[in-house]
């Protein structure tokens, strides 16, 4: 795994300060996307696992450039692969950005798992942070790989989180068939590649 000193990630991506709390599940880990935003002036993003907005709030609210931002979530009754997930299921996925004209919500019963790359747009950041399981993760990483853009950036939430220990055993597999082409922000669970294919 390469693992980028956090000082040194945004010395080179620039600041991801912002005024308020950081939301609860991303916590810090979402200045390292700020940073992304205005250093690239992100157009497109597509959040997984958007629950109920507060991380694409906070994205949305220091990021004016951005054209669209896709939240995908699954419906009020759906049932998660992880019992442990089953909790964070939304009753009101993105209710904290329905009313930015630039969102749009998707809403599945299964999620990702009922959508192919042509249900996205061509996007400049993905976020994976939905079904943790090991199947989840990789296709999340499979669909984001489809539907981001060359020089788009892949980030993901819960690398070393021993509760959901799955995400990093994907990223571990990934990175030791693809050359540790996946990076982790020190001091955080965010992994992030740049990637050099995409649409």
């Amino acid at each position: 795994m390469s693992i980028i000193d956090r000082s040194t990630f945004f010395d080179i991506f620039g600041s991801g300060t912002f005024d308020g709390e950081p939301p609860i599940f991303m916590g810090a880990d979402v200045e390292p996307i700020l940073a992304f935003s205005r250093t690239f002036r992100l157009k497109t993003v597509i959040e997984i696992g958007i629950q109920r907005g507060e991380t694409a709030k906070i994205i949305l609210e220091n990021s004016p450039w951005i054209e669209k931002y896709i939240g995908i979530d699954l419906t009020p009754d759906s049932q998660t692969t992880l019992s442990l997930q089953q909790g964070e299921v939304p009753q009101m996925a993105g209710e904290l950005v329905k009313d930015d004209p630039r969102v749009e919500l998707i809403l599945k019963p299964n999620g990702t798992r009922d959508l192919t790359a042509d249900d996205l747009p061509t996007a400049d950041l993905i976020l994976i942070d939905g079904d943790h399981s090991k199947e989840g993760v990789f296709l999340d990483t499979f669909l984001a790989r489809q539907s981001i853009r060359q020089g788009g950036i892949i980030c993901w939430h819960d690398y070393g989180n021993s509760l959901v220990p799955d995400v990093t055993a994907v990223i571990d597999e990934l990175n030791l068939t693809e050359d540790n082409l996946i990076c982790l922000i020190q001091n955080g669970f965010l992994c992030f590649q740049i990637c050099r294919d995409g649409r």
